[in-house]
């Protein structure tokens, strides 16, 4: 037999149930969708290292104490699919001590721009958007640093409409760049 709290139970969880089914959908509509994965075509052509659109004429120095962009002669929209290639060492002390862009054996700690990856590597992020990084296969957000060392692999960019074009900015995974020097030198290739 139904008892009346048994009748109350039931319809306050049906209640909550409508209300949460409401909010939810009003919420959906209101945040940002998670990104997509990138355009397959362009990080299909990625993958199979087919003819960039674009590719660095000469590499370019990512200097070990600053963080430099890459200057994107023709900018970079969302579904571009990017590879960056890098050689060459940076002095991370004033002493001269140098480490290729691999970085070192050693994982960086929490407090380092990319903890959990190689200390001293060469890293990269994007100003606005999300990264697919295919070989790690997942999504890194706006300015969050993502691993590069020699070879990044294909990147997917994903940005928002109405948000303003990203740039790619690449450093050293190192806690004090102020002493640092030198830097490897970066190819940059952009399939759209």
């Amino acid at each position: 037999m139904n008892t009346t709290s048994e009748r109350r139970g039931r319809r306050l969880a049906r209640t909550l149930a409508a209300v949460t089914a409401v909010f939810t959908a009003s919420a959906l509509a209101v945040w940002p969708a998670s990104p997509a994965s990138a355009d397959p075509a362009n990080l299909n052509d990625c993958r199979a290292d087919a003819r960039p659109s674009y590719v660095d004429v000469n590499p370019w120095q990512a200097r070990g104490n600053y963080i430099d962009a890459w200057r994107a002669p023709y900018g970079i929209q969302s579904l571009d699919a990017l590879r960056i290639t890098a050689t060459g060492t940076t002095r991370i002390d004033y002493w001269g001590a140098n480490k290729n862009v691999q970085g070192d054996s050693a994982l960086a700690p929490n407090g380092w721009p990319l903890p959990g990856e190689r200390q001293y590597m060469l890293i990269g992020r994007v100003s606005t958007g999300y990264v697919w990084h295919d070989a790690r296969g997942r999504y890194y957000e706006p300015n969050q640093w993502f691993p590069v060392g020699g070879n990044s692999g294909c990147l997917g960019i994903v940005v928002f409409a109405g948000s303003v074009a990203p740039a790619l900015q690449l450093g050293i995974n190192d806690p004090n760049i102020s002493d640092n020097g030198g830097g490897p030198y970066v190819t940059v290739r952009q399939w759209w």
